[in-house]
């Protein structure tokens, strides 16, 4: 069985319901989660409220999302920040060949009330790529995401209105997973990204529209990309053989050379002979 734990957990506990109203210029990062396993990968114990971090076969780091206020506005740490946009970045060797599955889920809240959203789904995911849309107020999505069970279904389309509470709309969380089979020492590289912009391609649309709170709507794309470089500095990787010395010509060009020679020498005999 492969090894699944929790490389990274956002969390964060500020009741919304009972805050002032959020206009719509503002937003947070309510939940998340990065799930990493494979057969090569020594994940160790959960890290909450971190945007950093590494173990045996693995790395990660965020950019945008970490509170550098004072302890005064940061009152959980620095391992996240009111707005939902930003970027995570895992990095996975394979100590051994096998399957390896990165994974992460968000719950970006982008105004209040936090449950009138709906999200689209734009372009189509690619191969290896997996995906899910669900309400946040269950732990489904978070549990698909962790166990690599991600469904490729959008739980919550575009409805109607949910702000008295009484429309389909809801609070939407998302999930982007990627399975990649590795040969040992391969570096796999999975950036997750929650831009204000269409970044174009394969992205979830999250949408908190006009209501009576917002005069205007906020948008959220979730995105992500995925590459493996199967000969990094240091691969173990028993297909990376080293590349022949410089100057040392191939044993085809050596037999070119040795034959031009030959015939060089025979033309000079029968001009002076």
């Amino acid at each position: 069985m492969r090894n699944l734990a929790f490389a990274a957990g956002l969390l964060l506990t500020t009741c919304l319901a009972a805050g002032p109203a959020i206009m719509a210029d503002t937003t947070e990062i309510q939940d998340s989660y990065i799930a990493i396993s494979g057969p090569g990968v020594s994940l160790g114990t959960a890290s909450e409220l971190s945007a950093s971090g590494s173990g045996t076969g693995y790395s990660y780091s965020s950019t945008g999302f970490t509170c550098t206020g004072s302890p005064t506005t940061c009152p959980y740490g620095t391992g996240f920040t009111y707005s939902a946009y930003g970027t995570y970045t895992v990095t996975v060797t394979a100590a051994t060949a096998g399957s390896y599955y990165v994974g992460a889920y968000f719950d970006a809240e982008l105004s209040l009330p936090f449950y009138n959203e709906y999200a689209a789904v734009n372009g189509s995911a690619g191969a290896g790529q997996s995906w899910e849309v669900g309400s946040a107020l269950s732990a489904t999505t978070a549990n698909d995401t962790l166990n690599n069970k991600l469904k490729d279904t959008n739980g919550i389309p575009m409805g109607t209105s949910n702000f008295s509470g009484t429309g389909t709309n809801g609070d939407v969380s998302f999930a982007i997973g990627f399975n990649e089979t590795l040969a040992a020492g391969e570096v796999e590289t999975v950036t997750f990204d929650i831009s204000a912009t269409n970044p174009g391609g394969f992205n979830i649309e999250q949408v908190h529209p006009i209501d009576g709170t917002n005069s205007s709507a906020t948008v959220a794309y979730f995105s992500a990309t995925e590459s493996a470089v199967a000969c990094p500095a240091g691969s173990k990787n028993p297909a990376c053989a080293p590349p022949p010395p410089p100057g040392v010509p191939e044993p085809s060009s050596l037999m070119l050379l040795g034959t031009s020679l030959c015939g060089l020498l025979g033309l000079r005999k029968k001009l002076f002979s």
